[in-house]
């Protein structure tokens, strides 16, 4: 691809990027936008930022201080507008005053009229670079299509794909310094023992000694729970025959949290548990690191998760035909290298009964056993931080996206 970028934002190392986010399922989206343009202000010489969003309610809720009203505002110094709006608007103005070069798509969201009207424009001369930030996958397209250029319908803009994923042919994952520092902190028993005395200061508990406890965190999407909360209230039972530590479990805010909690409840509330607020997202990332195991789903907690070095299960968003199994077999793929084989044939057995459904739902349940896999947390925590390791190794999302841009460009 020809030069986006001119000698002097070159020389300086300095460019504009503007990253276009719709809200689709969950949070997931803006949470994976948001992340980034925090780990790319935290790299050296830093690029511009201007973040387009269709949900600023979806945003305020990950990131209190932002203003879900204002179609304009300024924040860590970030330019952020509603998506919504025509020729006439503020944004509009402002993005023909300071016309795009670099455009960020994240998971394919498309653009908003107005600022469709501006990228294509045939007057600038100045070509212009839209940039497809694909969904995270384990499948082995993920490093055929990275980096992959592509045209679109006008000589002067052109395109590519670059894609996020778990092994060195692809752009990794998102590392912000946040996340980094939490992850550092949880990875001392000390850290992590603050950390969970923090977390139960704000989010209460009714259990004592709950920071000694088994940690589990639910975050996974609408089903019937009755059978997991059964698995659960039978591992809880194992500490009273002095087999392992009482549980303390936290159900995600959401309708799958508020299955969780109604199933609990139903069964007689075997156990303590957590109905968690909706968290910003870096008390999140906490959490998350907190916890001894995680049920895990989604963009951006699927990848928090997969760094974090602590044992997880991942749920997969049921598709047509039953398509997520094979999402699923290839994240196994990359997780089985980093297990014995007898720990690794309960978690992949667990795995695959999870995720084997046509769909979600109120009435929807499983044949998954967890005790198999909770008992096994000691075989399985050094299989999990090898994996995390492995991924820390390659290098950050933000990181490997501006030294593509600067190869382009």
């Amino acid at each position: 691809m020809t030069s986006v970028l001119n000698a002097r934002d070159i020389g300086e190392r300095r460019m504009d990027i503007d990253i276009l986010c719709k809200v689709v399922d969950n949070y997931g989206d803006i949470g994976f936008a948001y992340r980034l343009a925090r780990s790319l202000s935290e790299l050296p010489a830093p690029p511009r930022l201007r973040l387009v969003v269709d949900d600023l309610a979806a945003f305020a809720l990950l990131d209190p201080a932002i203003d879900s009203g204002a179609a304009v505002q300024l924040h860590r110094g970030w330019e952020v507008y509603r998506w919504q709006g025509d020729g006439s608007g503020e944004a509009a103005a402002a993005f023909r005053a300071r016309r795009p070069r670099i455009v960020l798509e994240c998971f394919a969201c498309g653009r908003p009229d107005w600022l469709e009207d501006i990228i294509f424009d045939p007057c600038p001369k100045e070509e212009r670079l839209l940039v497809d930030l694909e969904h995270l996958t384990a499948e082995k397209y993920a490093e055929e299509l990275h980096r992959m250029p592509s045209l679109t319908r006008s000589a002067s803009v052109k395109k590519a794909m670059f894609l996020p994923g778990f092994g060195p042919g692809t752009g990794g994952l998102v590392m912000d310094g946040s996340f980094s520092r939490s992850r550092r902190r949880a990875s001392s028993e000390p850290g992590r023992s603050e950390l969970r005395l923090e977390l139960l200061a704000d989010l209460g508990s009714p259990a004592a000694g709950a920071e000694d406890r088994f940690w589990i965190c639910s975050f996974s999407y609408e089903r019937d729970y009755s059978r997991i909360v059964a698995d659960l209230a039978a591992f809880d039972a194992l500490a009273a025959r002095g087999q392992g530590r009482h549980i303390l479990v936290f159900a995600a805010a959401g309708k799958g949290g508020d299955r969780l909690a109604a199933a609990w409840a139903g069964a007689g509330k075997p156990f303590p548990l957590v109905a968690l607020p909706f968290l910003p997202q870096e008390r999140w990332d906490e959490l998350l690191l907190a916890c001894d195991f995680s049920i895990i789903r989604g963009e951006d907690s699927w990848a928090r998760a997969a760094l974090s070095g602590r044992p997880f299960l991942w749920q997969a968003y049921p598709q047509e035909g039953r398509h997520q199994m094979v999402k699923v077999a290839a994240f196994l793929e990359r997780l089985r290298p980093h297990f014995a084989a007898a720990a690794f044939s309960a978690l992949e057995e667990l795995y695959l009964s999870f995720n084997d459904r046509d769909a979600d739902g109120p009435t929807v349940s499983g044949r998954e056993s967890l005790p198999s896999v909770l008992s096994l947390h000691p075989e399985l925590l050094p299989g999990f931080k090898a994996f995390s390791e492995s991924l820390l190794r390659n290098r950050d999302l933000a990181s490997s996206l501006l030294t593509f841009l600067r190869e382009i460009v």
